[in-house]
Formats: C-alpha cells, sequence, structure tokens
C-alpha cells in the first residue's frame, strides 16, 4: 500500500488560455514507466504512469527500444511491459476525462547494447513484454521513425491527440504539416493534447526537435529550435547536484522566454534511489520558498518523495488558483 500523494488531475485549468506552454512551471518524471527493476537497477518510479498523471506529472520521459518492429520501453537491462500502443492508450483515456490538460511526451530511442547476444542478452531475458519470437530473429523491417508513425496510426489513427505530430496511415506518401511547438504556442492551443518532443532521428515537421542531446551534461542547443537542458547524472556529489539544478531553475527563472528550460533532478551511483532521496526533499524545501515564474520543466525519480513536491513545482505558474486533493 503507497502512502497517500497529492493528486492534481486538473491542475493546468486554473492556468489561463493565453499562457506560453515554454513558459510554465511543469513537473516530469525520468524513465517515467520504468517502475520495475532487478536489484533496484533499471527502476526510477513507484508509481505507474495512470497514477503520476493524476499526480500531476505533465512531462513524460519515455524511452523505446526498437524490437521486432514494435516499441517497447526500455532501460538499462530491463524491457518493461509497456509498449507505445500501452502507453498512448492511457494518455489518450487521460486527456479524454481531463480535457483541460496537455502532455509533454519526450521520445527517446534507446539501443539494446548486449544485441549481439541474441536470445541469451540478459535484456531479452528480463524482458516483461510479450513479444513473438519470428523468422526475423528480432530484426527491423523499418525505421524507428516509421515505427513510431505505424504504432500511432495503429492507436488512434486520425484522431487529433498530437499538437506538433500527424501519423500517416502506412505506405502513404504524403506529408501531413501540424502546427510548430514554439514559445508562441499557448495552453489552450495544447488542451486535451500530447506534445511531442522529438529525442530520435526523424522528418522535419515531427514534434520538437530535441535530437541533439550529448551525455551527462548542461548544454544548450546551438540553432532553433533552442533549448537548455541541465543532464548531469553519472554519480555527481550530492551538494554538486543539487547546485546543478538549483542553477538551472535560476536560469530558466530568468532566461529567454522562447526557449524550453528541461532540468533533471535524477542521477544514479549504482541505482536511481539513492540520489532521489537526498535531493527531493532538499528541492522541495527550496521550491516551498520560491516566488512565482517560470521554473521550466523538472524531471524527477520518485517524485511522490516528499509528498508535495509536485505541488511546489505547480505553484510556481502564474495561475488563478490551484488546488490538490488527498488522493492515493
Amino acid at each position: 500500500m503507497m502512502d497517500e500523494f497529492i493528486t492534481h488531475t486538473s491542475w493546468m485549468r486554473y492556468v489561463p488560455d493565453d499562457a506560453s506552454v515554454m513558459n510554465l512551471s511543469i513537473p516530469g518524471t525520468h524513465n517515467s514507466c520504468c517502475v520495475h527493476g532487478v536489484l533496484g537497477v533499471g527502476k526510477a518510479q513507484e508509481l505507474d504512469l495512470p497514477d503520476q498523471l493524476n499526480a500531476g506529472i505533465r512531462f513524460l520521459d519515455i524511452r523505446f527500444t526498437h524490437y521486432q518492429d514494435n516499441l517497447c520501453v526500455h532501460h538499462d537491462l530491463i524491457c518493461t511491459e509497456n509498449s507505445y500502443v500501452d502507453i498512448l492508450t492511457i494518455c489518450f483515456n487521460f486527456l479524454r476525462q481531463y480535457p483541460s490538460e496537455t502532455i509533454l511526451m519526450s521520445v527517446d530511442e534507446e539501443s539494446r547494447f548486449d544485441d549481439a547476444l541474441g536470445k541469451f542478452a540478459p535484456s531479452q531475458i528480463f524482458c516483461k513484454l510479450p513479444i513473438a519470437d519470428t523468422a526475423s530473429c528480432g530484426k527491423n523491417t523499418r525505421s524507428f521513425e516509421d515505427t513510431f508513425n505505424a504504432k500511432t496510426w495503429e492507436c488512434i489513427e486520425d484522431l487529433p491527440l498530437f499538437y506538433n505530430f500527424t501519423a500517416t496511415s502506412p505506405g502513404r506518401d504524403s506529408v501531413v504539416t501540424s502546427p510548430t511547438f514554439t514559445s508562441k504556442t499557448r495552453l489552450g492551443d495544447v488542451r486535451g493534447r500530447i506534445v511531442l518532443l522529438r529525442r530520435f532521428r526523424g522528418g522535419q515537421g515531427v514534434g520538437f526537435d530535441l535530437s541533439y542531446w550529448p551525455e551527462d551534461q548542461c548544454f544548450r542547443s546551438a540553432t532553433p529550435p533552442f533549448y537548455d537542458i541541465e543532464d548531469r547524472y553519472q554519480g555527481p556529489g550530492e551538494d554538486d547536484k543539487f547546485n546543478f539544478v538549483i542553477s538551472h531553475i535560476e536560469k530558466a527563472r530568468h532566461g529567454e522566454p522562447d526557449e524550453l528550460y528541461i532540468t533533471f533532478a535524477s542521477a544514479v551511483g549504482l541505482t536511481a534511489r539513492g540520489y532521489s532521496k537526498k535531493i527531493n526533499p532538499r528541492l522541495n524545501d527550496y521550491l516551498a520558498e520560491s516566488p512565482p515564474g517560470r521554473i521550466g520543466i523538472i524531471v524527477m525519480d520518485y517524485f511522490e518523495e516528499p509528498r508535495e513536491l509536485v505541488s511546489n513545482v505547480i505553484k510556481t505558474n502564474v495561475t488563478t488558483g490551484v488546488a490538490g486533493t488527498r488522493g492515493r
């Protein structure tokens, strides 16, 4: 039984329609669907995706391995029981129930580093998703982008679930133009929709391009669309990590309004849990005393500890009043 957490199922209804989405403070999760692991390895969250959305999480960090022309959530050695279609269905159902909300979904391709070991690969052994063996022995017959498009179409066809990406039926040659996500994109434009943040290589017009992403760094894109990321995660000291996070939050607060700021509060030594227990309470205390103003997207492991952490991210938005309720 989980301890109670604070629910914010529709906190965005208190934010004016004309608010720039890039200028919101948005709570998010790192490796959002990684609620299982082996001896703690590969696990980043305690609560599954529906509970995260109910708790107010509006940025999802989704990483897929591309396997047998399917997309399954993957992290380290763990291929989870979640497929892309599962995730899209959860988001669709949530947004249908709470149309005031939007979800920013970061999608990345994470290759299985042990592919060469075939059926003896740990990532294959620990795979929880039932994918049938085929004569292709796990090989893909199309690109990651093509599979992403095909699986989106399989799930929603031409329903306008995404704001800045439109799936087309497999085999169709024509390109459908979608709106571009910029600092001029208002919350009213994207309510009830998903904003795609694309970390995989893809064609122009497929989401907001975050494909330039050097490992374990704080960096800024050199060309439009401009974004600024804090993602130093490989075993930093506790004080160093906390200072990285706070410095970037303040950078977002005072930064250019036409840039997207994403701060990862997550880090890992052997597992993610140790850092979350140290960083999350300090971050919570800091945000509790913070004035209103854009702090960007804050991406967390085990975000429900402490319970007020998501609430304290949300409260930095300039709103007409945000209320939370106790839930589990």
